[in-house]
């Protein structure tokens, strides 16, 4: 089955990840010691977050309502979308104060029904409360018990740019920053799924190192954990080909257990990510279902 998502920690739309961080630095990340090892999942296998505007983008770029079903209508797969409750839910405090959580069930039929997870999604950006942008961990925790009393997955996001708000000063890389700050262990630690935005790194040998670190972390953190790898056709607008989506994907495909599949459109969230590019996905998902 398809099953919803209430976004929290920002508002509206499945873009906000599509544009995640600054335009990444190119100092090479540690690589992880102790490197594990995973099998690799088979498409059938995989975890999904995808927005209910990025499926209808895949079938207007040629995929068919079969192929649409083989890869994501199961109950591995959390679609994202906007709607009068997901709005109502932008944050943590505003949740708090709501005695039931529905959203409208984003397949193509638009059934309604209850939400299956929660996502929480903290950046640097106005979409986040300062006071969740500077303690992360605290409203993850918060995030967790709500979702657990409510009887739904919770889904914990925590974006690279919030190195500018908990080490303004610092000095490396941003991924390196970000993984000695361990900001995906601690959302691990609170959560049933965790997202590696890593999207902004497409196209070089550092977006597979720093998915691998911080799986690892995550992992080592809580070894329960559902761990996915950001992935975006068009990063803040960026560029990104078919090939490079593609290869992206697969460096990290024995190291998580999905990926969030962001096809973003210029928006409030992101206004500089342009024209939606779901095209750029077609071919690695032709690869994966034919894998």
């Amino acid at each position: 089955m398809w099953r919803p998502v209430v976004l929290l920690g920002s508002a509206l739309l499945l873009l906000t990840a599509g544009c995640t961080a600054s335009t990444p630095d190119k100092t090479p990340t540690t690589p992880p010691t102790g490197m594990f090892t995973s099998t690799t999942p088979p498409a059938s296998a995989l975890t999904w977050v995808i927005g209910r505007t990025a499926l209808a983008g895949l079938r207007d770029a040629g995929m068919s309502s079969g192929q649409l079903s083989e890869l994501f209508n199961n109950s591995r797969t959390y679609i994202v979308g906007n709607s009068a409750s997901t709005a109502e839910s932008a944050n943590i405090s505003d949740w708090t104060s709501r005695q039931s959580v529905t959203v409208t069930d984003l397949r193509p039929a638009g059934i309604t029904g209850a939400a299956a997870a929660v996502l929480y999604d903290v950046e640097d950006w106005s979409l986040t409360p300062k006071a969740q942008q500077q303690n992360p961990a605290k409203y993850e925790a918060e995030g967790y018990r709500l979702a657990r009393a409510r009887g739904v997955v919770f889904i914990a996001a925590p974006a690279m740019d919030l190195v500018r708000v908990l080490d303004p000063s610092g000095s490396g890389s941003v991924t390196q920053r970000f993984l000695n700050l361990d900001l995906i262990g601690q959302a691990a630690r609170y959560a049933d799924v965790v997202d590696i935005q890593a999207q902004g790194l497409e196209g070089g040998a550092q977006y597979t190192s720093f998915v691998t670190a911080a799986a690892q972390q995550a992992r080592a953190e809580n070894p329960d954990v559902k761990v996915l790898a950001g992935l975006s056709t068009n990063p803040s607008g960026h560029t990104i080909s078919a090939q490079v989506l593609e290869a992206d994907a697969n460096s990290v495909r024995g190291v998580v257990d999905g990926y969030w599949l962001n096809i973003p459109a210029s928006g409030k969230a992101c206004p500089t990510c342009g024209t939606a590019k779901p095209q750029v996905a077609v071919p690695w998902l032709d690869q994966l279902l034919s894998g």
